[in-house]
């Protein structure tokens, strides 16, 4: 039998087709129509394709490889042999990938070659009986010449730990099993514990939700080629503990928003995650990711944690398109491992039943406070990391955060598009994300436009990658950030970083502190040092994707309402009424311009609080309510020198901010916590 479908595997499946179990039986009608829509177009790629065929071809083979050796018939016979044949006798420079690719000689693998591996490597392990010996012989020779052999060159000529390195292990790792090359496998064996070595210790990743990802599913296929063919090898060379023993199912559970319909993306509900770095806005994991994490872990809870999200992103949607842009880690969907993976016995754990903490903080500088888990009220921050272990594709984006309430991302990230586009660099600054930024030169400036232009000073977010010394991954990577605090007691939660390192001089330190207090108050105090006067900017990027969003600036206020949710931001600087720049906000990535996913002009709203004067120090606090819009202005907010209260008849906060640098915390019914600082970090205390 195959290796990638089981005999007992085949048989669930086709069982569950003739009873029409639901879940399993929704899933094969849906591969069943997608892979039948394909074969329908005669061609590789469809008539409204928006991809090049590199970044299809592993997805569009290997569901087509599946379906037949579950139901084969002649159309689909006949497509999937002609187009797997097309690529296999395609030459060495197309298998290099497209022209953007280095092709200069002696020729290098890259991403595209790893997938060209994986799908041609599941339709020859699938539908081996459709091909001739001489066919046979060609493919073979193509997957390790054109495939194994490409793969590993990019192997032994890089030594820097990412997503990268995983993939192209994955390919040369897929080609060889289903080569029988052994040799090749025993000798590659060492890279599934040194790829994950790219991970953080908890299973979170520097890159971002999106790479992290594609990460993963690279190590899936690679891992479930070895485990179904060569189960002894793991064991052997002791590389199973490897695989099992971390894994991203806390960061991805804690990382999902909820579902819920998109403008420009149809009716259904689609997946939000908290989007930092590189990553898409309606970024859910990989449904083999998740499935194979569920069938295969020994931790129950981190079993039960992956199931239930494939439970509550997937399960409701599963013809859910596009279907076009998995592979390649644009927008995320299950694949041809989905039905074998559906075969076993799986639990769902919801986040509240696994108890994951309502605060908490990634050693990849992500941190989550909520109200609840399926509450009203998600605050998500990013700084104060750790030593990253790979890192890449990163934003200016320390100590910028992402505002949820009542289903509706108030403060967003832009999120990434095309790499290609010329404002990819704008859209990974400073400027565009919930932060400071700094004007070094105000003197004689006056139009607002003038104000964007001036000598700007942002963080910088472009490093050395982390190298790889004696086969295992060598000194990880400083980002200039560092924690301060991440504390719950009761209702109140306080985050906390310290970024001044990212800017560089003139700037000596920036700390911001967040408190979240219940559902609906949040405080944020920043404080920032510079060696001489700056200007200090600080940057509100509010969602405005449906060009429905409702704004008033007024002074120091701004007032925000989107959907069933509303904010009011009283900002504590010396600044003027701010007026919005036009930014953009993506849903997903795409490797061309002028995509789905692609924001347009004005599908965020920035707005720039601009200090009046230079200063060398200052200590601001900002307050915001959060409510339903018809309910909002029942909110109140006093300030008396370093006391800022808010309330709104049936609750109320109050934060002290005196001159030694701690702070206090006091709830309407009277509950009072400190937060003061206890060497290089802060603690949260309750008083009484």
């Amino acid at each position: 039998m195959a290796i990638f479908l089981s005999t007992s595997e085949k048989r669930a499946i086709l069982k569950s087709v003739e009873t029409e179990s639901e879940l399993l039986f929704s899933f094969y009608l849906a591969l069943e129509n997608r892979v039948n829509q394909r074969v329908s177009w005669g061609s590789l790629l469809g008539p409204n394709a928006s991809t090049i065929w590199w970044h299809t071809a592993a997805e569009y083979l290997s569901d087509a490889a599946m379906l037949y050796a579950l139901k084969p018939n002649s159309a689909l016979k006949e497509w999937l042999k002609r187009h797997c044949l097309e690529i296999v006798r395609k030459s060495e420079y197309d298998w290099v990938g497209p022209g953007f690719r280095n092709h200069s000689e002696p020729y290098i693998g890259n991403l595209e070659t790893a997938h060209l591996c994986w799908g041609v490597a599941a339709t020859y392990d699938l539908a081996k009986d459709i091909f001739t010996s001489s066919e046979k012989e060609e493919i073979e020779l193509a997957l390790r010449e054109k495939g194994l052999e490409l793969c590993r060159k990019w192997l032994e000529n890089n030594n820097h730990l990412a997503n990268w390195r995983s993939v192209l292990f994955s390919g040369a790792m897929v080609a060889a099993v289903v080569l029988e090359d052994e040799k090749n496998v025993r000798e590659l064996l060492p890279e599934f514990k040194l790829c994950l070595d790219a991970l953080q210790d908890d299973g979170s990743y520097g890159e971002s939700l999106q790479y992290g990802n594609y990460l993963w599913i690279a190590q899936t296929f690679a891992k479930e080629a070895v485990l179904r063919k060569y189960p002894e090898f793991l064991n052997a060379e002791n590389v199973s503990q490897s695989i099992y023993h971390k894994s991203s199912v806390n960061w991805f559970a804690t990382s999902m928003l909820y579902s819920k319909p998109l403008v420009t993306w149809g009716s259904e509900p689609r997946a939000r995650a908290v989007n930092f770095n590189d990553s898409a806005a309606i970024f859910r994991p990989s449904a083999d990711v998740l499935l194979s994490i569920a069938v295969r872990t020994k931790d129950s809870k981190e079993a039960g944690l992956a199931y239930w999200m494939f439970e509550k992103y997937y399960q409701p949607v599963p013809k859910q398109g596009p279907h076009d842009l998995a592979a390649f880690g644009m927008v995320n969907d299950w694949g041809f491992l989905t039905l074998p993976f559906l075969t076993y016995s799986l639990k769902s754990l919801s986040p509240e039943r696994a108890k994951l903490a309502l605060t908490t903080r990634f050693s990849n500088g992500n941190r989550f406070a909520r109200d609840a888990w399926e509450g009203k009220t998600v605050l998500a921050t990013n700084g104060g990391s750790e030593p990253l272990h790979g890192l890449g594709h990163l934003h200016g984006d320390l100590n910028s955060f992402i505002l949820v309430h009542n289903q509706e991302r108030l403060l967003v990230d832009p999120g990434h598009s095309c790499y290609r586009n010329l404002i990819h660099g704008l859209e990974s600054s400073s400027q565009t994300h919930n932060t400071c930024t700094f004007l070094i030169e105000k003197e004689s400036l006056g139009l607002q436009e003038d104000m964007a232009k001036a000598s700007l000073l942002e963080q910088k977010s472009v490093f050395p990658r982390r190298r790889i010394s004696n086969g295992k991954g060598a000194e990880k990577i400083q980002r200039g950030d560092r924690s301060l605090i991440c504390s719950r007691d009761g209702a109140v939660s306080v985050l906390g970083a310290e970024v001044g390192s990212a800017y560089g001089k003139p700037i000596k330190s920036f700390s911001r502190l967040w408190v979240l207090a219940g559902s609906h108050t949040l405080f944020i105090i920043d404080e920032v040092k510079a060696d001489y006067p700056v200007t200090t900017v600080w940057n509100w990027v509010v969602n405005n994707k449906d060009r429905n969003t409702k704004w008033e600036s007024q002074g120091n206020s701004l007032t925000v309402e989107k959907g069933n949710a509303a904010m009011r931001l009283m900002h504590g600087g010396n600044t003027n009424t701010a007026f919005p720049v036009f930014g953009f906000l993506h849903d997903s990535y795409h490797t061309e311009p002028n995509q789905l996913g692609e924001g347009r002009s004005g599908d965020s709203l920035i707005f720039r609080f601009t200090e009046n004067e230079k200063r060398k120090n200052r200590r601001v606090v900002h307050t915001i309510a959060l409510d339903e819009p018809e309910k909002l202005g029942q909110w109140s907010f006093k300030t008396n020198d370093n006391v800022h209260s808010i309330g709104n008849g049936l609750e109320s906060w109050r934060l002290e901010t005196p001159d030694d640098g701690s702070l206090t915390i006091v709830s309407g019914s009277g509950e009072e916590w400190k937060v003061k600082s206890v060497k290089t970090e802060y603690e949260l205390k309750r008083i009484k």
